[in-house]
């Protein structure tokens, strides 16, 4: 992307939540991931089925005795939809894409331990051959959102001194990268509640800079999603989806990383119309949740206060008993923070499967 064009992505998600930017990355770099994330979850699947003292049957929620845990490389986030952290195949790759980009990026203080974030500072610019998780455009638009700057005030920060630090220069302080993770939408998964996946960290003014964001793409390509008419192809034309989506994807709504925005949306009414008010605040809702049909390569970043939720996928699977993983979406995601936010999310704590 042009400086321009970084801008304006930073303006859109600072006024909205969130940013949609198309055919931002290549899918040779993205596909992959989303063919080990599916091998790591058939994986996880088996193992959990034939745990011996716990089997849990993720495929099949309504059936055995346990229910799931939040486990070290998985955690459920519904019914048939899952958080895949880690696995054998995605450890495997992400090893070799973070080496292939330390090499890239020498002399940028980039420094990748096993799952853990990577920090990135102001002098780390990005490589985009090694792996989209450091795509330069990417990382400009999140050192933009992590920083706002007033160019008549950034002098006056000279806690900048301290700790070894170059003073208030205005230069991006750091910020935490995730690693790439994955949320599996299994055939059959419904709509999931629509929810923010951070509080405001203050509760005095209507939106303070962002603390916390995650950045999605898809790991499949629409041409592989499932449709019941066949005369219906799953592709873009000129920029416009025309196929028929089951596989689902993540519902956002404009404007509600804003504390009045989600207020007015979600607050319960005491004025004694709440019949009245609940109508208009659904129909308002609707109007503002924003659906899009991304491709391999779309991007989308998007505030962790903006309500959102997953879309249910009606997808048909499996029908010719040769493909466990016809209709399972794999959406792949970074979990970006403040260097100093600490994301309960992101625990040792968990236990492995």
């Amino acid at each position: 992307l042009t400086d321009t064009n970084i801008k304006h992505a930073i303006e859109k998600f600072r006024d909205h939540g969130l940013v949609i930017i198309k055919g931002l990355l290549p899918p040779e770099q993205t596909i992959p991931w989303g063919n080990v994330v599916l091998e790591d979850f058939t994986s996880a699947v088996e193992a959990l089925k034939n745990h011996q003292s716990r089997p849990v049957d993720l495929l099949n929620p309504d059936k055995g005795q346990f229910e799931p845990l939040s486990y070290k490389e998985m955690a459920m986030r519904e019914d048939l939809r899952v958080d895949l952290r880690s696995g054998p195949s995605m450890e495997k790759l992400r090893s070799q894409e973070n080496n292939l980009a330390s090499e890239a990026m020498a002399g940028n203080n980039v420094i990748d331990v096993g799952s853990q974030p990577t920090i990135i500072t102001a002098d780390t610019m990005g490589t985009a051959g090694s792996s989209w998780r450091y795509h330069p455009s990417i990382l400009a638009i999140l050192k933009g959102l992590f920083n706002p700057r007033d160019d008549s005030l950034y002098k006056g920060n000279f806690g900048r001194w301290n700790f070894g630090g170059n003073g208030p220069d205005g230069s991006p302080q750091p910020f935490r990268l995730g690693q790439i993770g994955s949320v599996v939408s299994c055939p059959g998964s419904g709509d999931q509640a629509i929810h923010a996946d951070t509080p405001h960290l203050f509760e005095h003014t209507d939106c303070h800079p962002c603390h916390y964001c995650n950045v999605f793409t898809p790991g499949y390509k629409v041409a592989n999603d499932q449709t019941d008419n066949p005369s219906v192809q799953n592709e873009f034309v000129d920029g416009l989806w025309t196929g028929s989506s089951t596989m689902g994807g993540t519902a956002l709504v404009y404007d509600s990383h804003r504390l009045s925005v989600s207020a007015m949306l979600l607050a319960e009414s005491d004025d004694g119309n709440d019949n009245d008010n609940a109508s208009l605040r659904r129909q308002l809702l609707e109007l503002l949740t924003l659906r899009p049909a991304l491709d391999a390569g779309d991007v989308v970043i998007f505030d962790n206060r903006t309500l959102h939720y997953g879309i249910a996928n009606t997808s048909k699977g499996d029908t010719t008993g040769k493909d466990s993983n016809a209709g399972r979406r794999p959406m792949l995601y970074l979990n970006v923070t403040q260097s100093w936010f600490h994301d309960p999310k992101v625990s040792n704590l968990f236990v492995g499967y």
